[in-house]
């Protein structure tokens, strides 16, 4: 983890982050993610060896879940990663065991932010204003991680910070939202199989349909598609259609 740490802040990453959260039964297997969270001292011990192992300029970060099977632990934990260095910890407010069943307990984590001397910063089920404030209120977090919400909605982060500022909450056009996804698979074909990107792609509009009804438009068209240039061809044809119709 050190090692990987150095050559992360070489590369020029602003940040650490180590991530103790993901619930994964491979990376379970492997002893990497939540599994972790039954040994509080090797949590302690990993996030100090890479604390020591960047230069002091680079903030290292931990996400954590409230625990593996219970949170008994969540306190230790989260102890575990303030006392080895970490600037900032973000929980996600379940256990592994819990997975993503809402609803998330962010109650819990009350507590754990006022044993914590280091800025806590909540997680889990926040997909609206709403649930970011009816969070805030509950845990007393003023900082949240958005991560499946950002998905469904991906304005979502600067319409909670203009809510906060009692500004006009601005609204993301379909088009923008297209030219996005068109984007985003740009950079993913870098690294992955077209087939996978595609996979993606389906995922996301799947996942957009809540906030955007022209997702579930798109997706009927290119469901059952495979090839990659067919996907993309029906997403900026739509683009198009749009930017003409303005």
């Amino acid at each position: 983890m050190a090692e990987n740490a150095q050559v992360a802040a070489q590369l020029g990453a602003p940040a650490i982050d180590i991530n103790f959260g993901c619930p994964s039964k491979f990376v379970n297997r492997k002893m990497g993610g939540s599994v972790l969270l039954q040994e509080p001292e090797r949590v302690y011990n990993i996030v100090a060896a890479v604390r020591k192992a960047v230069d002091a300029s680079t903030p290292v970060t931990a996400k954590i879940r409230l625990g593996y099977k219970d949170d008994s632990l969540a306190l230790d934990n989260a102890l575990a990663v303030e006392s080895a260095g970490a600037s900032e910890l973000t929980i996600h407010a379940r256990t592994r065991i819990e997975g993503y069943t809402p609803p998330a307990r962010w109650e819990a984590l009350a507590p754990l932010r006022e044993a914590l001397t280091i800025p806590l910063i909540a997680n889990g089920d926040i997909r609206s204003i709403d649930d970011y404030y009816r969070c805030a209120d509950a845990s007393g977090c003023v900082d949240v991680m958005l991560g499946r919400g950002a998905l469904n909605n991906p304005l979502l982060a600067k319409q909670i910070k203009q809510s906060r500022n009692n500004e006009d909450i601005v609204q993301l056009d379909w088009s923008v939202v297209s030219s996005l996804i068109l984007a985003t698979s740009a950079q993913m074909e870098l690294e992955f199989s077209n087939e996978y990107v595609v996979m993606r792609i389906k995922q996301w509009l799947k996942m957009l349909r809540g906030h955007h009804p022209q997702a579930q438009q798109v997706f009927n068209e290119i469901r059952r598609m495979k090839k990659l240039e067919d996907v993309k061809l029906v997403i900026d044809g739509d683009v198009k259609i749009i930017t003409l119709q303005k």
